[in-house]
């Protein structure tokens, strides 16, 4: 199946890795020492939504200079993950974004409606404008790209149907969403 993809910066040893720092100390216990990983890379799908911003000053300035001001056109980018429905500023720098061929049993499509991600990416991208910039705001959707991003997930013991199997996911992009502004 081909794909745009964010590249694969880390390969599945470095994740592997990566989980051994990132693992609690009770999730060693319950693992054991040298327990037996199986890895696998899923890529899941993200929407990027493009909204113009059109900024109006406040009232009160607008009537003391008697409406000579103009509205301020921008843009913003939102990313919204397709299993979550989670919703984050997107910035694209050092993102690479790649055309892909992978087998559909590593695909794993959006679970929500692209309105549903669009209604949430705007209530995020308002509550950030607000903090910003102020005033009156009004968002119109521009575009929605669908990207997938790549995940190697590390499952701990052997994969049986019917039992559970602890995992942890690294984001093999090494990109990081980060919640605060």
């Amino acid at each position: 199946m081909k794909l745009r993809s964010f590249a694969v910066k880390i390969d599945q040893n470095e994740a592997e890795a990566m989980s051994k720092k990132r693992m609690s100390f009770f999730g060693r216990l319950l693992i054991g020492k040298n327990p037996e990983v199986e890895i696998k890379t899923f890529f899941i799908e993200n929407k990027i939504i493009t909204y113009e911003i059109t900024n109006e000053p406040p009232f009160f300035i607008n009537w003391l200079r008697k409406g000579h001001i103009e509205k301020h056109k921008s843009r913003i980018r939102m990313i919204a993950d397709g299993s979550t429905s989670g919703v984050a500023l997107y910035d694209d720098a050092g993102t690479d974004v790649v055309d892909m061929d992978v087998d559909e049993k590593q695909v794993q499509l959006s679970d929500f409606s692209d309105d549903m991600l669009v209604v949430r990416g705007n209530v995020l991208a308002r509550r950030i404008l607000r903090r910003r910039v102020g005033g009156a705001v009004s968002l119109e959707t521009l575009e929605i790209q669908s990207v997938f991003r790549p995940y190697h997930v590390l499952f701990y013991g052997k994969l049986t149907e019917g039992r559970k199997v602890r995992y942890m996911s690294i984001p093999a992009d090494n990109c990081v969403v980060k919640k605060t502004f």
